[in-house]
């Protein structure tokens, strides 16, 4: 009787790992839709694609699903290069918006949206502010070339490695400044979603 109880046991314990492995393939098989339809959703810009991979799912499918959209959603905001990428960060807006319908995520990026607008203001401003600081200096190492070499050279101040320096310094200084908004939207998403930093991933 002893024998048939140990193998009736290790039957048990071998089906609940099974079991296990199991739910743990399923819940990954729903992040990773949520993946799929957010990456297809940054292709098209299409919310029903979104919408489409929740339809008719159970609370725990539709959260397994969310949280595989939002971590794509999320590796895909950041400080925006130009007018193109801040647009991306409003398509991030919408696509939050469609797998948590009703946590104020449109209004959350419309104000991430001006914050960053005034990102790429103020870049631009930097930028110019160089330029006008450092040429007085490119147009004196231009006559002095022209002197010594009789001829005019054309000095670009992005060749320039003190002007350079310079623009990188403030550049790093403005994504500092700005980077915690990023951040701060970030933590904010995960908190709605109810995610931790190991669930994002």
């Amino acid at each position: 009787m002893g024998e048939i109880r140990s193998a009736l046991d290790i039957a048990l314990e071998k089906t609940a790992g099974i079991q296990g492995d199991k739910a743990s393939g399923d819940n990954r098989i729903l992040k990773n839709a949520g993946k799929k339809a957010a990456s297809e959703f940054y292709g098209t810009g299409d919310t029903g694609i979104l919408q489409g991979a929740l339809e008719g799912k159970s609370e725990a499918e539709t959260r397994l699903i969310t949280e595989g959209a939002v971590s794509i959603l999320l590796a895909g905001l950041h400080l925006p290069a130009n007018g193109e990428e801040l647009a991306k960060v409003a398509r991030t807006g919408a696509g939050l918006d469609a797998v948590m319908p009703g946590t104020g995520m449109t209004e959350l990026f419309m104000q991430a949206g001006q914050i960053l607008k005034q990102y790429l203001a103020e870049q631009e401003r930097m930028q110019k502010a160089l330029e006008q600081q450092f040429l007085p200096r490119l147009r004196a190492k231009q006559q002095e070339m022209e002197k010594r070499y009789g001829q005019a050279f054309p000095l670009d101040p992005a060749h320039d490695p003190e002007y350079q320096n310079a623009l990188t310094k403030n550049h790093r200084m403005l994504e500092q400044k700005y980077g915690t908004v990023i951040d701060e939207i970030r933590g904010r998403v995960r908190e709605i979603a109810g995610l931790d930093g190991e669930d994002a991933k």
